[in-house]
C-alpha cells in the first residue's frame, strides 16, 4: 500500500501538476488551490476536501482523482473567448435531439513556440444537461451564446473560471429566457389538424428572432405557470415540443389527447429541420410531471 499523502502534501502534488500551464498558484491552506489568471481577471477556487477523503479511501487511485482538475484547468489556459457580462446576459437553453442534431466539432487555434506547428485546443466538453435518454431520441438542454452571427456552443473551457458549475450555467439560461419572453410577449393561436378532435394552441414569442426558444419555454416554469393560468386549466397541460420552433399545448388531459398529440409530435418532429421530440409532456403548476410515448403494439 502506498504512502498516503498528508493534506498538505496532496494539495502541492496537485499544484506541481498544474505548474506547467503557467497560471499564478497559490495555496491559502491545505486542500485549497487559487489559480489567479490577471489583474482584473477571475481567480478560480478549486476545493479539494471531498477528493482528498476518495483519496485517503483509495490512495492507489491518485492519478486518476486528479486528472479532471489537470484537464479542466487545460480548458482554461487560454483566456475566455467571451466575458462573464455576455455569458451572463446572451446565453440561452436550446433542445435538441442529439441523436439527430449531435454537436458540432469546435476548437480553437492556438500558436506554440517558434518553429512549432499551431495545434486545436479544446475548450472541453459542449455545455449542456440531459433530460430523457430514450431507445427514439436523446433529449437535452444545451447552452449556447445568442450572438449577433447566431447560435454559439459554450464549452466548459468559455465559463470554468466564471461560472465553475454546471448548475449556474443552467439557472442563468433559464432566467435569461424567462427574460426574453417577458420583453417580447407570447401568441397564442388555435392550431387545427384535420380528423382530430384534440384542440390544440401553438404557443410562441413576438419576436421571430427568439423562435429557436420556443420548444426550450417547457423548462421554464414561470412561464409554463402563467400560461396554465392564463388558459384557465386546473388539471394542467399536456405539451408536445416536435421542433425548436414549436411548444403545442392541450387543455384537456387524457389518453385520447395524448395519442393524437404523440402521432402529431412523431409526423412534425420527421418534417422538421431543427427537431427536438416526439413525446408528450404533462405540465402541472409550472412543472413537468411526466412523459409520455405511445406503444402501437401494444394497442393493436
Amino acid at each position: 500500500m502506498p504512502q498516503l499523502l498528508s493534506a498538505t502534501d496532496f494539495t502541492q502534488h496537485l499544484a506541481a501538476q498544474l505548474k506547467p500551464f503557467e497560471i499564478a498558484i497559490q495555496v491559502p491552506e491545505p486542500l485549497v488551490i487559487e489559480l489567479h489568471y490577471g489583474e482584473d481577471k477571475p481567480v478560480l477556487t478549486i476545493a479539494l476536501r471531498n477528493i482528498y477523503d476518495q483519496y485517503l479511501q483509495t490512495p492507489s487511485e491518485l492519478s486518476v482523482l486528479l486528472e479532471p482538475f489537470v484537464s479542466e484547468v487545460s480548458w482554461s489556459v487560454k483566456p475566455p473567448r467571451y466575458t462573464a457580462q455576455e455569458i451572463f446576459e446572451r446565453t440561452l437553453p436550446v433542445m435538441k435531439d442529439i441523436m439527430l442534431d449531435p454537436f458540432a466539432q469546435d476548437f480553437e487555434l492556438i500558436a506554440l513556440g517558434k518553429g512549432e506547428e499551431p495545434q486545436r485546443l479544446p475548450k472541453g466538453p459542449p455545455l449542456f444537461v440531459n433530460l430523457i435518454s430514450h431507445p427514439d431520441e436523446h433529449l437535452i438542454v444545451q447552452f449556447m451564446l445568442d450572438t449577433e452571427k447566431g447560435l454559439v456552443q459554450l464549452y466548459r473551457g468559455d465559463v470554468l473560471t466564471c461560472f465553475p458549475q454546471v448548475q449556474q450555467i443552467a439557472a442563468i439560461a433559464i432566467q435569461n429566457l424567462a427574460k426574453r419572453a417577458l420583453q417580447s410577449g407570447l401568441t397564442t393561436r388555435a392550431f387545427k389538424v384535420e380528423n382530430f378532435q384534440t384542440e390544440l394552441l401553438l404557443i410562441g414569442f413576438r419576436s421571430s428572432q427568439l423562435n429557436d426558444y420556443v420548444a426550450s419555454l417547457i423548462s421554464v416554469s414561470d412561464v409554463m405557470l402563467a400560461l396554465e393560468r392564463n388558459l384557465g386549466t386546473n388539471n394542467g397541460l399536456l405539451a408536445i415540443v416536435p421542433s425548436r420552433d414549436q411548444l403545442l399545448l392541450s387543455t384537456t388531459v387524457s389518453d385520447h389527447v395524448v395519442c393524437e398529440m404523440w402521432l402529431l409530435a412523431r409526423h412534425l418532429k420527421g418534417e422538421s429541420d431543427r427537431p427536438v421530440s416526439s413525446l408528450v409532456w404533462r405540465v402541472n403548476q409550472g412543472e413537468i410531471t411526466a412523459v409520455q410515448t405511445v406503444n402501437l403494439e401494444a394497442q393493436e
